[in-house]
């Protein structure tokens, strides 16, 4: 929120807004009927899916437009379903990064968002390459780009979550996987100290994730299976490697090539500002 400290707001978490649910079946169905939103106009939910939490929101706060940091895919087939049958019956806005949810379900599209207020140090080890997520299908990617990477030299830390529930995993799996997750200022150290970024989409995602931002924010290099990367602002070619697409060019010769520095005007358009502006209009 230090992107917006020269805005008038104020701050909820959804920690605020959750009550001790004893029949959740009951409170979904509650949240379905008609009622009346609350006194506010300019309301973000950002990031909330959980829709017995989004009704006490419209209740209580006002009707709200609701940012997705993750592509609706990434919700249970039942959570996904009440979500959407919610917004719309309450004909609530929702954004996303994601151009898939775009033309399937009718949201509306902004480019993800970061902040600069995340960056702690421009200090970078030379020549190391970090990726973390949780596996949903990528780790035989990710193996095979830092098998790339070893063999060229590159250092390279990955820190790979096991599916739950996942019981087909080698032991060369288990070697490399794990089934603790960092910790947001423990990422934030890791992806600091690296400057090059391995960024594996999911499925079907048009999106650009969290990763690919950083990236532009603070000028390092991106190794990335997702090639609508290239249609983004910010993209060139010295600091996006495109693996799998690449033809004229070796994993090699993308490293060794300088950093372009990424310019502030374009940079802004990833923010919480100009996500806002779009919103709700020029403040």
């Amino acid at each position: 929120m230090k992107d917006v400290i020269d805005l008038d707001y104020d701050i909820f978490f959804e920690s605020d807004f959750r009550c001790r649910v004893i029949n959740k079946t009951f409170a979904r169905f509650n949240a379905f009927l008609p009622s009346k939103p609350g006194p506010n106009d300019c309301v973000l939910a950002f990031a909330i899916e959980n829709i017995i939490v989004l009704d006490q929101i419209y209740r209580k706060v006002g009707k709200p437009k609701v940012w997705l940091w993750n592509p609706i895919s990434s919700m249970t087939r039942k959570n996904k379903k009440l979500f959407l049958s919610y917004v719309r019956r309450k004909k609530i806005e929702v954004w996303t990064f994601d151009e898939n949810d775009v033309e399937l379900y009718g949201f509306l599209y902004h480019d993800q968002i970061h902040s600069s207020s995340l960056i702690k140090s421009t200090v970078s080890v030379y020549n190391r390459a970090f990726f973390s997520g949780v596996d949903k299908g990528r780790l035989c990617t990710v193996k095979g780009i830092k098998k790339e990477l070893d063999e060229i030299s590159i250092d390279s830390v990955v820190h790979i979550v096991r599916d739950k529930g996942n019981n087909g995993y080698t032991l060369s799996d288990l070697d490399v996987t794990t089934d603790v997750y960092l910790s947001f200022d423990e990422y934030l150290e890791q992806v600091e100290q690296s400057d090059i970024l391995i960024d594996v989409a999911q499925n079907n995602q048009r999106g650009v994730t969290l990763r690919v931002v950083e990236a532009f924010f603070q000028n390092k290099k991106l190794i990335t299976t997702n090639p609508y990367v290239a249609s983004m602002d910010g993209y060139c070619p010295e600091n996006i490697y495109i693996y799998g697409e690449e033809r004229h060019r070796a994993l090699k010769e993308f490293i060794e090539t300088p950093t372009h520095v990424v310019k502030d005007s374009i940079k802004r358009q990833y923010t919480l500002k100009h996500l806002l502006e779009k919103m709700f209009g020029g403040f």
